[in-house]
Protein backbone atom coordinates (compact mmCIF):
# COMPACT_ATOMS: atom_id res chain seq x y z
CA UNK A 1 0.00 0.00 0.00
CA UNK A 2 1.67 3.47 -0.76
CA UNK A 3 1.01 6.41 1.52
CA UNK A 4 -0.35 9.45 0.25
CA UNK A 5 2.69 12.76 -0.01
CA UNK A 6 2.42 14.88 3.11
CA UNK A 7 0.93 17.83 2.29
CA UNK A 8 2.94 21.04 2.70
CA UNK A 9 2.22 23.08 5.79
CA UNK A 10 0.96 26.30 4.42
CA UNK A 11 1.44 29.52 6.72
CA UNK A 12 -1.01 32.18 6.14
CA UNK A 13 -0.06 35.85 5.67
CA UNK A 14 -1.40 36.79 9.17
CA UNK A 15 1.65 34.02 10.79
CA UNK A 16 3.98 35.42 8.61
CA UNK A 17 2.81 38.85 8.82
CA UNK A 18 3.37 38.29 13.21
CA UNK A 19 6.50 36.50 12.53
CA UNK A 20 7.48 39.93 10.43
CA UNK A 21 7.06 42.29 13.21
CA UNK A 22 8.54 40.35 15.38
CA UNK A 23 11.81 39.61 13.53
CA UNK A 24 11.92 43.44 12.98
CA UNK A 25 11.38 44.14 17.09
CA UNK A 26 14.30 41.29 17.40
CA UNK A 27 16.69 43.53 15.27
CA UNK A 28 20.57 41.96 15.21
CA UNK A 29 20.32 40.35 18.65
CA UNK A 30 24.12 38.58 17.82
CA UNK A 31 25.51 41.49 19.75
CA UNK A 32 22.88 41.96 22.32
CA UNK A 33 22.75 39.63 25.41
CA UNK A 34 19.00 38.20 25.98
CA UNK A 35 18.60 39.94 29.16
CA UNK A 36 19.46 42.95 27.48
CA UNK A 37 17.31 41.90 24.17
CA UNK A 38 13.83 43.09 25.95
CA UNK A 39 15.41 46.81 26.72
CA UNK A 40 15.48 47.52 22.64
CA UNK A 41 12.23 49.80 21.94
CA UNK A 42 11.08 51.07 18.63
CA UNK A 43 8.23 53.12 17.83
CA UNK A 44 5.28 51.50 15.47
CA UNK A 45 6.44 53.83 12.70
CA UNK A 46 9.94 52.41 12.71
CA UNK A 47 8.24 49.04 12.87
CA UNK A 48 6.01 49.60 10.32
CA UNK A 49 8.82 50.47 8.14
CA UNK A 50 11.61 47.62 8.53
CA UNK A 51 8.72 45.19 8.49
CA UNK A 52 7.56 45.68 5.04
CA UNK A 53 3.58 46.45 6.02
CA UNK A 54 3.95 50.10 5.76
CA UNK A 55 -0.08 50.46 8.17
CA UNK A 56 0.34 51.34 11.70
CA UNK A 57 -3.02 50.50 12.53
CA UNK A 58 -2.04 46.91 11.04
CA UNK A 59 1.09 46.19 12.61
CA UNK A 60 -0.48 47.74 15.98
CA UNK A 61 -3.05 44.57 15.53
CA UNK A 62 -0.14 42.23 15.34
CA UNK A 63 1.34 43.78 18.25
CA UNK A 64 -1.75 43.14 20.34
CA UNK A 65 -1.78 39.65 19.27
CA UNK A 66 1.68 38.84 19.84
CA UNK A 67 1.12 40.78 23.18
CA UNK A 68 -1.25 38.43 24.37
CA UNK A 69 1.04 35.43 23.84
CA UNK A 70 3.43 37.61 25.95
CA UNK A 71 6.39 37.23 22.99
CA UNK A 72 6.13 41.88 23.06
CA UNK A 73 5.44 44.40 25.15
CA UNK A 74 4.64 47.90 25.14
CA UNK A 75 6.86 50.49 27.14
CA UNK A 76 6.21 51.50 29.65
CA UNK A 77 4.38 47.94 30.54
CA UNK A 78 0.54 48.16 30.42
CA UNK A 79 0.26 51.46 28.49
CA UNK A 80 -1.45 50.17 25.10
CA UNK A 81 -1.87 53.57 24.16
CA UNK A 82 2.24 53.46 23.54
CA UNK A 83 3.52 53.76 20.47
CA UNK A 84 7.12 52.29 21.60
CA UNK A 85 7.44 48.76 21.59
CA UNK A 86 9.90 45.49 22.51
CA UNK A 87 10.34 41.91 22.01
CA UNK A 88 10.08 39.86 25.27
CA UNK A 89 12.88 36.92 26.39
CA UNK A 90 9.74 34.71 25.52
CA UNK A 91 9.85 36.21 22.23
CA UNK A 92 13.48 35.74 21.16
CA UNK A 93 12.79 32.22 22.34
CA UNK A 94 10.05 32.12 19.70
CA UNK A 95 11.93 33.26 17.18
CA UNK A 96 14.34 30.60 17.78
CA UNK A 97 11.92 28.06 17.47
CA UNK A 98 10.46 29.23 14.35
CA UNK A 99 13.98 29.64 12.73
CA UNK A 100 14.59 25.83 13.60
CA UNK A 101 11.32 24.54 12.60
CA UNK A 102 12.44 26.64 8.80
CA UNK A 103 15.38 24.32 8.87
CA UNK A 104 14.11 20.81 9.06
Amino acid sequence: MVKPPKAKKVISDTYLHQINVLKTLSGDRSSVSRQTASLVHQQISEIAERSGLRDEKEVLRYLYILEGQKLVSPYPIGDFTSRSWCITNDGVRALKTIAQSAIQ
